[in-house]
């Protein structure tokens, strides 16, 4: 008979408490799919997640843009506060001397660091959308990290 002071004895119980402790606590990051009233349905949970008990990852980010030119419609008012439109290069942006009347005008920017700009990073989830959710506070909120697609 083993002892409970015995080395087997005490590797059999460290051995039951780390498989007790990983079947007990969630993965970090799981798959879930979105459901047609925009639920979050985990792969390894069969009740969805009703919109509002799930987060949703928002990234913010700084754009610097640098000197680029682009090649648009020139749109102003005359006089009469008519809208009128004058050219002053071809499609491919090549000056157009002389010419007046409606078509196209380029435009050359300087570069310049927009620290008020805001790049939303989230994904437009819906229905059957796969993602990728993070658990975090001790496992009891889930957060949408990113949609996920096949390669």
């Amino acid at each position: 008979m083993v002892s409970g002071g015995s080395g087997t004895s005490r590797l059999a119980q460290v051995i039951a408490r780390r498989i007790a402790d990983q079947t007990q606590r969630p993965d970090a990051l799981e798959l879930g799919t979105i459901q047609d009233d925009m639920s979050l349905k985990l792969d390894r949970f069969a009740i969805p997640m009703p919109t509002g008990e799930y987060l949703v990852a928002e990234w913010k980010a700084k754009i610097t843009l640098p000197s680029f030119s682009l090649v648009g419609s020139e749109t102003c008012m005359d006089s009469d506060d008519l809208v009128t439109t004058s050219t002053s290069v071809y499609d491919d942006g090549s000056p157009m001397p002389g010419a007046s009347g409606k078509g196209l005008a380029s435009y050359s920017f300087k570069p310049v660091e927009i620290s008020e700009a805001s790049i939303e990073i989230k994904p437009e989830l819906k229905s059957g959308d796969r993602v990728l959710v993070a658990w975090v506070n001790d496992g009891t909120d889930p957060i949408i990290l990113s949609k996920v697609v096949s390669s």
